[in-house]
Parts: structure tokens; sequence; C-alpha cells
């Protein structure tokens, strides 16, 4: 089986019949994959490990102890320092309350759109790659059969099939870059739909602490 496997020099001819449309694939997959591993890196910030430390401290001050706020400025969360500043301005008994409402609401809002940003990259590659490599496809193919009209009656099946195969090989291309960085895109989707949600439901819980309270809890 691994003589089956292309060489160094099989890939690059592979390349070389591809033509220009594939080197555009190849360049796009290489800019789609260091976006993807700076997206990975990045949202190891926001792991369900923080969040569930910062939910805990949530749920601590609501409940009215003072060490939550100590317990947020331990954590390297990028949400550590807006759900501190939350917990500092709303312990003051004079605070108002839609200024801090309309400020946390701005601070949440700047670092999630941290987290989307470049996630375009990824999902414009997922869908240009197919279409850039069926337009490959097409080009060849009207190149071939240009070649063959101009052969006439000595034009030769085989020519026809290879002429054919090398056509192809842009669409398989696009296809094998398209597929792994569509579903790429949508996992950092999905993971950054789940911290937004998470963020959300903890700014309310901030908003909301007084109704877990008794009576004789302070801030």
């Amino acid at each position: 089986m691994l003589e089956q496997v292309p060489q160094q020099g099989e890939w690059l001819a592979l390349l070389i019949l591809g033509g220009p449309v594939v080197l555009v694939l190849v360049f796009m997959s290489v800019v789609a994959l260091a976006v993807t591993l700076y997206k990975l890196l990045q949202m190891r910030a926001f792991s369900a490990r923080s969040l569930n430390r910062l939910d805990e401290a949530v749920s601590l001050w609501s409940q009215g102890d003072e060490n939550a706020v100590a317990l947020v400025d331990a954590s390297k969360s990028p949400l550590a320092a807006m759900i501190s500043s939350g917990m500092k301005w709303l312990a003051d008994d004079g605070c108002d309350i839609a200024a801090v409402e309309a400020e946390l609401t701005r601070m949440a809002q700047r670092t999630l759109g941290q987290l989307n940003s470049l996630l375009g990259i990824l999902e414009q590659v997922a869908y240009l790659a197919p279409l850039l490599g069926l337009l490959g496809t097409v080009l060849g193919i009207i190149d071939v059969f240009h070649g063959l009209a101009e052969q006439g009656a000595n034009a030769d099946s085989g020519q026809l099939a290879g002429g054919i195969w090398e056509a192809l090989l842009t669409t398989a291309v696009g296809l094998c870059v398209a597929i792994p960085f569509a579903l790429v895109h949508a996992g950092l989707q999905g993971r950054i739909d789940e911290v937004r949600a998470r963020t959300q439901d903890m700014l309310t819980r901030l908003f909301t602490a007084g109704l877990y309270r008794s009576p004789g809890d302070h801030r």
C-alpha cells in the first residue's frame, strides 16, 4: 500500500496539472489553517472549566458571599474583568442600574466580537473552494474539447479521458479544502454561541441576584 501513496514529486505534478486554480485553493487552505489554529488558541481562554468557575462565582455572589469577587479576580478568563466590574458596581447601593447594564453589555459585545473575528474567512473558504474547483473543471473541459475539435477525425479517446481526469482534479481539490473547514467553522460557531449564551446568563443573574437573597443579606 505504501507504493500507492503519491511521492513529493507526484504531488507537485498534481498541482501543476491542476493549474492556477489548484494553486489558489492551496493558498486558501493555508490561510484557513492558520486562522483555525489561531481561533483554537483563542478559544482556550473560554474553556468550559473557566466558564464554570465564573458561573460558580456568580452563584456565590448571588447568595451574598463576599469572596465571590476575589474568585473572579483570580480567574484568567477574558470575561473575568467584566464580571468583577459588574459585581463591584452593583454592590454600591447608589449605582445607576441602567448605566451599569449598558456598560456591561458593551464589554460583553466587545469580548464576544473578538471571538467572532476571522470566522468569516473560514466561512468564505468553505463556500468558495467548491466553486473555484468547479470553475477549474469547466475551464479544463473546455480546453480539452477545444483541442479535440482542432484534431477533428484524428481525435484520440484516450486523450479525451486524460484531459477530463485532469480537469476533474480541481473539483476534487476544492471539495477537499471546503469540507474540513466547513466543519471547523460550524464547530467554532457553535462554541461561540455557547459562550455567548452563558455570558448572557451570568450577566442576567448579576442583576437579579436580589431575588435569591434573604432580606437580611447585604451586598
